[in-house]
């Protein structure tokens, strides 16, 4: 029986056959004749046992090509069970190493921190698409808004102040379109500074909350340099948030931005503490106790540039003004126009903290903020929301407070984006709540901003007095803003006095100083009801009948 029966067909014959039979000679003559009749029947069984495991003789010039039974049909020889020598025979094999398994086609990226998105080359232009309809729908939400200038707005480009006698070139519609255009890259700078904080999902969704806000809408088409104000803080979190993995004396160049916007609106001056907070919390998980160092060197260099900038050219005016306002009513108030963001917000700062990753593999590996640090951010990004209207309700003084909502909510924000994005869930998961979200925005927005931006409709007056004035007369009126400035060419801003009422108005009846008298009254005052001076010239009622407006009263002298 030879080495390639004995294998069961599938060991190829070779020199260890050889070596085999050398350390193994065949039995004596005597033992081949005792067993001869067990060797026959051993062949005999071993031929049955090749056919029946389908043994296939190779062909007449055929090379042999050994193949590997499966494990029914392997064989093994039988031993010999008479003689002291007797050996077991133990066949040859091959060890066939598995083929390494194939390289995957997609592999996962890491999951982003506090959300679910992938931030590649794709999905960052799909991202500025968005921004960009989100900036269009910012515009027209402004552009909506139309009237003659507010008195704010015409003393703004009466004033002789070196930026505003800049702005003043550009006339009423060219100041607003400048505001805009400052509104605009505000909304841009709250979308980037939210992309590095959290993500560019979050962002889209700060930015869509912010871009229609009422006081955002306002701002918008308000010549003044609040939008200005908010474009310098809002690109000062942006540094604040691009320099966090830098060096910390990159921090200084947020710096000049965040001193210069108090000098724009007073307003911002509340937020400068804020700032010097986020300093240190952006670069914490980065820098550890660095960050501190970063925070002094901000509040060292925006410090020191305010104090220059108070030297040179005065302390910005209004901040601390007192007033009678109801501290309750003003924080209602402040309530209608920021509540819906900041409850969004404090959801969005919940959610950050008890977890830092968003997603559906909550074994993804890579560093995230540590809970201390989401807490402190989520409390500093929220709270920054009441400093306006606190500050002004222990005030009493509710002046533009609409307007100063907006500076908090500019923080606050970016947390209302994520908590907007947490919300709705991985992979878009429950779209329908940021829809939500957005639509109850929008629309008390609209509401909000159509109820607040109502200017005096002045037209009509304006057109009745270029017909009276000179540059020798003197002039009492409700408001001397706005006939100063739309006839600035007919008259001098100093021949324009604001009118009062009670004694002081009828004191300056009695006297008969002025030439014209303009009042904004629903009666005639008792100083000037049959008065042998004054005659009654015009009575102008606004062309928005619902608007609420009192009509315009014009006297003039006999």
């Amino acid at each position: 029986m030879t080495t390639q029966q004995q294998d069961g067909g599938w060991s190829e014959p070779g020199p260890h056959q050889d070596d085999w039979q050398q350390h193994y000679p065949p039995h004596t003559d005597q033992h081949q004749q005792g067993y001869g009749d067990q060797q026959a029947h051993e062949q005999q069984q071993t031929c049955g046992d090749q056919q029946a495991y389908g043994y296939q003789q190779p062909y007449a010039g055929q090379q042999h090509i050994p193949q590997q039974p499966s494990p029914a049909q392997q064989y093994y020889a039988r031993p010999h069970t008479v003689g002291p020598d007797v050996e077991y025979y133990v066949p040859e094999y091959t060890v066939v190493e598995p083929e390494p398994e194939p390289e995957p086609g997609y592999v996962l990226p890491e999951v982003a921190v506090s959300a679910w998105s992938v931030d590649n080359s794709r999905s960052a232009w799909i991202s500025r698409g968005a921004l960009v309809l989100i900036l269009l729908v910012q515009a027209g939400l402004s552009f909506r808004l139309d009237g003659s200038a507010f008195p704010q707005e015409a003393k703004f480009l009466m004033s002789d102040g070196e930026l505003s006698g800049l702005v003043s070139q550009l006339g009423l519609a060219g100041a607003r379109a400048l505001s805009l255009a400052w509104a605009l890259g505000a909304t841009a700078l709250l979308f980037g500074a939210t992309r590095l904080l959290f993500n560019a999902r979050a962002g889209l969704a700060a930015a869509a909350m912010y871009s229609v806000l009422e006081s955002t809408a306002f701002t918008g088409r308000y010549a003044s340099l609040h939008s200005l104000s908010l474009f310098l803080l809002a690109a000062a979190l942006w540094l604040l948030a691009r320099t966090r993995q830098a060096s910390p004396a990159a921090v200084l160049l947020a710096a000049p931005f965040a001193a210069l916007a108090p000098f724009a609106a007073y307003a911002a001056a509340l937020y400068l503490p804020t700032l010097t907070v986020l300093a240190v919390l952006t670069a914490y998980r980065f820098r550890g106790a660095g960050a501190f160092v970063r925070g002094a060197l901000f509040a060292a260099a925006t410090g020191a540039l305010c104090f220059a900038g108070v030297q040179l050219a005065g302390t910005p005016s209004g901040w601390n003004v007192q007033s009678s306002d109801s501290a309750l009513e003003l924080l209602k108030e402040s309530a209608q126009w920021g509540g819906v963001v900041l409850l969004v917000a404090v959801i969005g700062a919940v959610g950050f903290i008890r977890r830092a990753r968003m997603g559906e593999m909550p074994w993804a590996e890579g560093t995230a903020p540590g809970a201390i640090r989401r807490s402190l951010l989520g409390l500093t990004l929220c709270a920054t929301a009441l400093l306006a209207p606190l500050y002004q309700a222990w005030l009493g003084n509710g002046s533009s407070l609409y307007v100063h909502v907006g500076f908090g909510l500019l923080f606050a924000v970016p947390m209302a984006g994520l908590g907007v994005s947490r919300m709705m869930g991985a992979h878009f998961r429950y779209p329908q709540i940021g829809i939500m979200i957005y639509v109850a925005t929008l629309v008390i927005g609209m509401a909000q901003t159509r109820e607040l931006y109502r200017p005096p409709d002045s037209a009509a007056m304006i057109g009745a007095l270029r017909e009276v004035v000179d540059t020798k007369g003197e002039y009492l009126t409700d408001d001397p803003e706005i006939s100063a400035y739309y006839l600035r060419t007919h008259t001098k801003p100093a021949q324009w006095h604001q009118a009062e009422r009670g004694p002081a108005l009828s004191a300056a009846v009695k006297r008969g100083s002025y030439d014209a008298i303009v009042l904004r009254a629903d009666s005639v005052p008792e100083a000037l009801r049959g008065n042998a001076d004054y005659r009654l010239l015009a009575l102008l009622r606004p062309s928005d009948k619902d608007g609420g407006q009192e009509p315009y009263r014009i006297w003039v002298k006999r």
